[in-house]
């Protein structure tokens, strides 16, 4: 591959896009999971999850706690209905 990147701009794709895009992922890793074991329910968060902002460790890990703590709305409408 020659040449710059693409700019982010071309990659931009609006939030039904996305959904759509995430949704077909996730019903093609579906078939591979049994029923319990399946997801279900998503969320596209408004930010990444970034060391600087303590969602993640240095080497990459989740820090739960964090994540609950900033994001307890969107994990909470997730177990809703």
């Amino acid at each position: 591959m020659t040449g710059n990147p693409p700019s982010p701009e071309t990659h931009t794709v609006d939030a039904v896009q996305l959904r759509a895009i995430l949704q077909r992922a996730l019903d093609e890793a579906n078939k591979m999971l049994s029923r319990p074991e399946s997801i279900r329910r998503f969320a596209v968060l408004p930010e990444d999850f970034t060391e600087e902002a303590g969602h993640l460790t240095p080497s990459m890990k989740l820090r739960r706690e964090a994540i609950l703590r900033d994001f307890a709305d969107d994990v909470e409408a997730l177990y809703e209905r």
